[in-house]
């Protein structure tokens, strides 16, 4: 594992205090959890609504994940807002962030690689895939959809989501937790929120610990590039590159 670098180390807190400690970070998860789950699905619900269910699987989609997006959005801006004194990173990524780009990028394609071969060969008796990809709602979006899927994942969907997994959830948990607690943390809540939609779909258990440990090691995956920039803009970059790619790759095959 690569090592974190010294300066990060340094511009956090290491000793707890009674405001930025265990009991505080597990009562700010204990409320942002279901505030935003109830938000994003009374965002996505109102968005089915407003262009109908009749209205195609693509466009659904489209409303759906942009509702989504700005609930996360409406909670991050809030908690910082609430927080007068917590500052999300914004900084553009200089040279020294390239490697961590790059590597992350690299990491997400092999996990996403390596996810579409389990369940081809090690799960096969599950039906995962295609499964997978409807469970995921990933297989909506066809033809123009697709590209406009792509689009949405570089400007709203990377960013919004790096903002509010990374930029407030990990750094917040940060001030209490070691890098690896706070990034493992922040990712298994990254892989909660991808994953409790399809459990109302009613999928085998494997599906979901399946699914769960995908998004789970793709959130750790975001989460170290964070850490090791130190700026949310560098994950919403991979985030955004690797979503888009998945979404075009169909249209060139």
């Amino acid at each position: 594992m690569v090592d974190l670098p010294s300066t990060l180390e340094a511009t956090v807190p290491n000793q707890l205090s009674d405001e930025t400690g265990v009991a505080s970070a597990v009562a700010f998860l204990a409320l942002t959890i279901p505030i935003t789950i109830v938000l994003n699905l009374a965002a996505s619900l109102a968005a089915v609504s407003a262009v109908g269910s009749d209205a195609g699987e693509t466009l659904i989609f489209i409303a759906g994940s942009i509702a989504t997006e700005l609930s996360f959005l409406l909670v991050g801006i809030g908690y910082v807002s609430f927080r007068s004194s917590f500052q999300v990173p914004i900084q553009v990524p200089d040279r020294d962030a390239i490697p961590a780009l790059i590597g992350g990028l690299g990491m997400s394609f092999a996990t996403a690689f390596l996810s579409l071969v389990s369940t081809d060969a090690v799960l096969p008796s599950v039906e995962l895939s295609p499964g997978f990809m409807q469970y995921t709602n990933l297989a909506a979006p066809t033809g123009v959809g697709l590209v406009i899927a792509a689009v949405l994942s570089l400007a709203l969907i990377g960013p919004v989501e790096e903002f509010f997994f990374r930029g407030v959830i990990q750094q917040r948990l940060r001030a209490s937790f070691s890098a690896r607690i706070a990034i493992g943390t922040a990712g298994l809540v990254f892989a909660v929120f991808h994953v409790y939609p399809v459990l109302l779909l009613s999928p085998p258990i494997a599906a979901v610990a399946h699914m769960t440990l995908y998004y789970s090691v793709m959130g750790g995956i975001f989460g170290w590039v964070f850490e090791r920039t130190n700026t949310f803009v560098a994950p919403a970059l991979v985030h955004g590159v690797f979503n888009a790619v998945i979404f075009v790759v169909p249209l060139l095959t």
